[in-house]
């Protein structure tokens, strides 16, 4: 609706369904004025280039998942409610964005970009270290098995969304059914201690 208010958010969020739909080959600044019915000219005065607006983006994001995983890593939970925990959380935020944050992590790593590796770097960091203080409360409390690499069950979880993410963009089929509690059942089958 051409009637809308063009603000930053409004071009975020299509910006956001324009990657989803077309990646970020196709992705200009005329597509993304075609979309919201205004100029691309409209646009950069928002966003005075396409880096701005996929950095913008992408800090956004960040904030939001490094608020939502501290929240539930310093929490009064057991290891096990965490991870329950921070797999929904995590899903939400990915379905938030239909699965395009992969994406655009993806197409970015592609790009000579340094500054935007470096915040996606810094943000799988932060996500690998909570995983890992929730791993370690595992073990404290001794439910989680000795033998398990935090690293490992982060990128794991991560994997999983990531192929969720492609297998959307490839087949069309919907990414929006709830799997969190399914991986959270693989996931804690794996850390349980048997003995």
């Amino acid at each position: 609706n051409p009637m809308r208010k063009l603000s930053k958010t409004l071009i975020k969020q299509a910006t956001i369904e324009l990657i989803k739909e077309k990646g970020l080959k196709e992705f200009t600044a005329r597509n993304l004025g075609n979309r919201l019915g205004v100029t691309d000219a409209a646009i950069f005065k928002y966003f005075p280039t396409l880096r701005n607006l996929f950095e913008e983006i992408l800090l956004d994001f960040i904030a939001e998942c490094k608020q939502a995983f501290s929240s539930v890593v310093h929490s009064d939970l057991s290891a096990e409610e965490k991870m329950k925990k921070l797999l929904e959380v995590y899903e939400e935020k990915f379905l938030k964005t239909n699965g395009a944050m992969p994406l655009l992590c993806f197409e970015i790593s592609r790009m000579d970009d340094a500054g935007l590796r470096e915040l996606i770097r810094e943000y799988w960091d932060f996500y690998l270290e909570k995983v890992e203080e929730i791993i370690k409360q595992g073990w404290e409390e001794n439910t989680f098995r000795k033998d398990i690499d935090p690293k490992t069950v982060g990128l794991t979880i991560n994997g999983y969304y990531i192929s969720k993410a492609l297998r959307g963009l490839v087949t069309g089929e919907s990414i929006a059914e709830e799997n969190s509690e399914n991986v959270a059942k693989v996931i804690l089958e794996g850390l349980k201690r048997r003995d």
